[in-house]
């Protein structure tokens, strides 16, 4: 038997997963499946037929606290699935589900998804980052929709995401549902060379370059940091770094940008510097997933002051 994808979705309630739920199963890759929903929260659209015309699921209507292993291989022997989407509890961890919960062998997660209501994100995310900081570790794909691009800052709510996540996938939909491309908000001009980030904009930098191989990939550009040596790369390069609020007190952390560079006696380590110089990548594992880690080739540094803002924050 093939494989059964599963779709798990969260957000808060009235975030929009359910419209984008039955978008997803009306669309040609499900039509002719056999699709099973999972809602574990109802908000005012409905699972009903005309909200997918082109489709005929079963919808079971069930508690975040209902979900146990029983509940999943009966689901499995009833209903011989080829997809099911999951409409998870917004208030209530994923980890609930992805650490407690056994499957059919043949449940293949095919993606976790998280909407966000883009209107009332930035209130959101300040009463409750705990919450979000789940749903970026647990999850691959962030939609923000309802997004108004005269009022909404698309760089930082992506940086929010990625600093949490550097391998997330972000999708920005405006009020119409139509897709917006983040390269049309980016505070520095990748066209001018050298391409100079201010040093507010470090880690909205750093998180792009991350998802953006091909954009930044052989860029000049400018950046400042603390200049940092680390025992293994001595003499041979040098690290720019700057301590990044990702999520609350707790997820405080660092960023280092290496900086290939012959470091000679005298290297001002652990003074702030502008780095002038080339970006290229490296391949990391993180989690076995392998992702492309930007670095510089460094032309030329300057001593500098430190900037106002010491510390990068991402909303």
């Amino acid at each position: 038997m093939e494989d059964c994808l599963v779709y798990f979705f969260t957000g808060f309630l009235d975030s929009g997963k359910t419209s984008v739920i039955c978008s997803w199963i009306d669309g040609d890759n499900f039509n002719k499946k056999k699709v099973l929903v999972l809602c574990a929260e109802e908000g005012e659209e409905e699972y009903i037929a005309e909200n997918y015309p082109n489709a005929n699921p079963t919808v079971i209507h069930v508690e975040t606290e209902e979900f146990s292993k029983k509940m999943m291989f009966d689901l499995e022997k009833q209903y011989k699935p080829d997809v099911i989407f999951i409409e998870w509890n917004g208030m209530v961890s994923p980890a609930e589900f992805f650490e407690k919960i056994d499957v059919p062998r043949r449940w293949l997660l095919a993606a976790a998804v998280v909407v966000i209501d883009t209107s009332t994100y930035a209130e959101y995310f300040r009463s409750m980052q705990t919450i979000f900081a789940d749903y970026y570790r647990y999850c691959d794909t962030v939609i923000f929709n309802r997004v108004d691009t005269d009022v909404h800052d698309i760089p930082r709510l992506r940086a929010s995401c990625k600093s949490v996540n550097p391998g997330m996938s972000i999708n920005f939909l405006d009020k119409d549902n139509e897709i917006i491309s983040i390269e049309d908000h980016l505070p520095f001009d990748l066209n001018a060379d050298p391409c100079n980030i201010e040093a507010d904009d470090f880690g909205l930098f750093y998180t792009d370059a991350l998802d953006n191989v091909k954009r930044y990939n052989g860029k000049r550009v400018s950046l400042i940091g603390r200049a940092v040596v680390f025992r293994e790369f001595k003499g041979k390069a040098f690290a720019i770094q700057r301590q990044a609020y990702t999520c609350c007190a707790a997820d405080m952390g660092q960023i280092n940008l290496l900086c290939f560079y012959d470091v000679k006696p005298g290297f001002p380590v652990g003074q702030w510097v502008k780095v002038t110089g080339t970006i290229r990548y490296f391949e990391e594992n993180q989690g076995g997933q392998k992702v492309a880690i930007p670095c510089l080739t460094v032309e030329d540094y300057a001593i500098t002051s430190k900037p106002d803002n010491e510390v990068i924050y991402f909303n």
